[in-house]
């Protein structure tokens, strides 16, 4: 499977790799470049809004996104871990409470309450793959032996819950559809290993009478590990809890998962949210996530995450991607991330060792990147394009580097530093500065090391904020050429430990 995945993924690299060139990949010098990068970005963006939804695969707009970034092959993933009892296969029917009961054991009891109002059912009762191997032909089968089957499945409309308990694995292929009965309160509930590869899930559009906010969700949970690639997910999600919140993968407890995890070149359509927390170096890989029902993806408490090479439409509320809560050591790379409603790109509360490389972020609502609260950041070669607030914002973050962005247009500061700690040293080297309202701006950034960076086309707000006063060192030096030491005080912080960045170790 493993295999399957890194192969189509050098495949579409090596088709995308013999067309790259164009705006999007060079340097904007002048403001001649940057003005026709922006309209190439937004005929772009034009383009996929418009096959929206006929976009069946990711492949589906290599040709149309391939200029705008480099693209990259997805990381290897582990193979699916050998599970126990997987020879037999058992199902049965039980009370959907006691069902529920698996899952707060494994992530947690909240809004459990309107799950089990969101139900049809007099008495609710839920699927349960207790052991084996089952794919839905077999689901079907077993069904189809059931009394009153018809209120369990019609068609492809399940209309009850699911649960895989730790010693199964639903296997969902190439051509299966499964549609999620919203107005019967659907769902499934992975423990154990879930596969997906291939295949169509969607809510189904009746409103649930109960609990009319209530829609259909996807989550692993507990020990369980999902691998899910080449698949369509639509319409799911309700709430604010990352169990329910649309495709989740939800690691918490005392035993770690039984595997890694991962979510590649699928298509995610108004997914309220797709959520990874609590993992160990899970995979989020050259997806699309679109709909104005989706707000993106969600990372928290998970280290040495992938998130590379996915397209966010924009829609939906907040920032396409959110690093949070200790995720630690994660990569983002060469992803886009267009109009979005917040920030495109949030880093923040101990997300340390972040590398945020090579992004193209453009026209986004909050702000191109935030970085809050998180030490050791590699911010270098993002495109930062047209924000309606700053292009790159950080905050409180020590021993981190910002070198090679583009900070082209963005209707605030193209770079923010603000509220470093006394003794912090930024480096901010070998950026560009084109047609921001300023070009660096500053709130207690302590000390600021600035070398080849281009302000020639930032004429005339150069520094903004504390700053300010030393704008005249930037002036007689608009090439960068030669070292500039900025200084604009730090916020003294007490009980803060000393703070060694190491390398992310790849394998």
């Amino acid at each position: 499977m493993a295999d399957r995945v890194r192969f189509f993924s050098l495949m579409i690299c090596a088709v995308i790799a013999s067309s790259l060139g164009g705006i999007g990949l060079a340097t904007a010098q002048t403001m001649q470049d940057y003005e026709a990068m922006r309209s190439d970005i937004a005929e772009v963006y034009s383009d996929l809004l418009e096959r929206g939804p006929t976009i069946a695969h990711p492949s589906d707009i290599t040709d149309t996104i391939a200029h705008l970034t480099e693209r990259a092959a997805i990381p290897k993933a582990a193979a699916i871990s050998a599970q126990p009892a997987m020879s037999e296969i058992q199902i049965e029917l039980i009370d959907l409470r006691l069902g529920l009961v698996q899952l707060a054991l494994a992530a947690g009891g909240n809004d459990q309450l309107t799950v089990v109002r969101a139900q049809s059912a007099t008495v609710p009762k839920i699927i349960v793959v207790q052991s084996g191997a089952v794919d839905l032909e077999t689901l079907r089968t077993w069904i189809a032996a059931q009394p009153e089957a018809y209120t369990m499945m019609d068609g492809n409309i399940l209309k009850i819950p699911l649960l895989v308990l730790q010693s199964a694995r639903l296997n969902l292929g190439q051509g299966d559809i499964i549609e999620l009965s919203t107005a019967h309160g659907a769902f499934i509930v992975n423990l154990g290993v879930l596969v997906v590869d291939g295949a169509r899930m969607s809510a189904t559009p009746q409103p649930n009478l109960n609990v009319p906010d209530f829609a259909p969700f996807l989550v692993t949970a507990g020990t369980g590990q999902a691998h899910l690639s080449n698949a369509v997910f639509e319409g799911l999600g309700f709430g604010d809890t990352a169990v329910f919140s649309g495709v989740s993968v939800v690691n918490r407890g005392l035993y770690p998962p039984i595997g890694q995890s991962f979510l590649t070149n699928s298509v995610l359509r108004n997914i309220r949210v797709t959520t990874f927390e609590g993992g160990v170096a899970p995979i989020i890989a050259s997806n699309v996530f679109m709909g104005p029902n989706s707000t993106g993806l969600s990372m928290r408490q998970t280290s040495q995450a992938d998130i590379v090479s996915n397209v966010f439409l924009g829609g939906g509320e907040g920032p396409a991607i959110r690093v949070m809560d200790g995720s630690t050591d994660s990569q983002i790379s060469n992803n886009l991330a267009f109009n979005t409603a917040g920030t495109a790109l949030f880093v923040t509360q101990g997300s340390h060792g972040t590398a945020i490389v090579g992004n193209l972020l453009w026209q986004s609502a909050g702000g191109g990147i935030s970085v809050n609260r998180s030490d050791c950041i590699n911010l270098s070669n993002n495109i930062a394009i047209d924000s309606r607030r700053k292009g790159i914002e950080l905050r409180t973050s020590r021993n981190s580097q910002i070198i090679a962005n583009q900070l082209l247009g963005n209707q605030s500061s193209g770079l923010f530093i603000g509220d470093q700690p006394v003794g912090t040293i930024t480096t901010v080297r070998n950026n560009i500065f084109i047609g921001n309202r300023f070009g660096l701006s500053s709130a207690s950034a302590d000390k600021l090391s600035l070398f080849g960076n281009n302000f020639l086309n930032q004429f005339p707000r150069f520094l903004e904020g504390d700053l300010a006063s030393q704008s005249p060192q930037i002036v007689a030096n608009l090439r960068g050429t030669e070292r500039i030491e900025l200084t604009a005080g730090g916020i003294e912080m007490f009980n803060i430990a000393p703070i060694t960045c190491q390398p992310r170790m790849e394998g």
